[in-house]
């Protein structure tokens, strides 16, 4: 994949899926920015020990690093100018960067505690972007790919359900983003992986899956191929673990219009929906004009007829 020269940022590269990244991006020859800021699963700040370790491993096989300890909930524009200072610009931005919080119940919730996560994980997603993205512009060209989780599906296990969140909305915001970026040369697209990790470590049921099935080392050739010139897309998600690399997407269905809360409990089958009458929206507005025709029986006229903004 050519991103040989390209210069790159992975967010929380110090360890885990990120060095993995990190390490993927440098042998494939790009310029490597490796931003840890050495925090704890709950949030707390360290240092850049675990970044600056990853650098002398890049180092060490011939390839180019720095290392960097800002908070991407805070520093993202420091981030951002320490790298143009040592490269000059920047081509490639993973926003890997995430937190499992400090638990708390669904039914005591910690308030801050859920933030902090949201912080790290969405915000400092956003921010990230928000910083890169006039550079990207004016060159016409970008690649940025966020992590989100599989743990948007839903574990059933309660709790205060952060991370889930987190990730939940670093979906929504890659489909829609990733949307509108192609018009200004930029592919922005995400991966939900599965790869052992300290994060993983949180629990021996966790720890078993992780380090039995999920190499995190097999996940990084995908997150290249979605930072290079070829990469074919912008605005999807998608799950890569052991090898497997699978488009994830929201579908519907058909329904119901029974129209009253008795009818569309006789009717709860079509409700539900059936597999074999699945429909995949391409984008909100396709999915607005599924809904329109399946409820009301009509095509909408073209979405240019609309004065969304309005």
């Amino acid at each position: 994949m050519s991103v040989k020269g390209r210069i790159a940022i992975v967010t929380g590269a110090g360890g885990g899926l990120g060095r993995e990244y990190a390490l993927a991006l440098a042998a494939a020859g790009a310029k490597v920015v490796v931003n840890d800021y050495g925090g704890t699963l709950d949030g707390k700040a360290g240092d850049s020990a675990r970044a600056r370790s990853v650098v002398n491993e890049i180092i060490a096989t011939g390839g180019t690093a720095i290392s960097d300890g800002h908070d991407v909930s805070i520093d993202a524009k420091k981030i951002i100018a320490r790298t143009l200072n040592a490269f000059g610009t920047v081509d490639i931005l993973v926003n890997n960067a995430g937190i499992l919080g400090k638990p708390s119940s669904h039914d005591d919730l910690d308030g801050a505690a859920f933030m902090r996560v949201v912080e790290i994980g969405l915000l400092g997603t956003q921010l990230m972007t928000s910083a890169v993205y006039a550079i990207m512009r004016e060159k016409k060209w970008g690649r940025i790919i966020n992590v989100a989780s599989n743990a948007i599906y839903g574990f059933g296990a309660g709790g205060d359900c952060a991370y889930a969140a987190s990730k939940g909305a670093i979906y929504a915001v890659t489909k829609d983003l990733g949307r509108f970026s192609v018009r200004d040369g930029i592919k922005i697209n995400g991966v939900m992986p599965s790869g052992w990790s300290r994060m993983g470590d949180i629990s021996e049921g966790t720890k078993k899956i992780t380090r039995t099935f999920f190499d995190p080392a097999k996940v990084a050739p995908f997150v290249v191929l979605l930072s290079s010139e070829e990469c074919p897309v912008s605005g999807e998600m998608f799950t890569c673990s052991a090898g497997r690399a699978v488009r994830e997407t929201l579908a519907t269905f058909p329904g119901s219009n029974a129209g009253t809360a008795e009818g569309w409990l006789k009717d709860w089958d079509n409700v539900m929906g059936k597999t074999e009458d699945v429909y995949f929206a391409d984008g909100c507005l396709d999915h607005v004009k599924y809904m329109v025709k399946n409820a009301l029986g009509e095509d909408m006229k073209q979405i240019e007829d609309f004065n969304l903004a309005g």
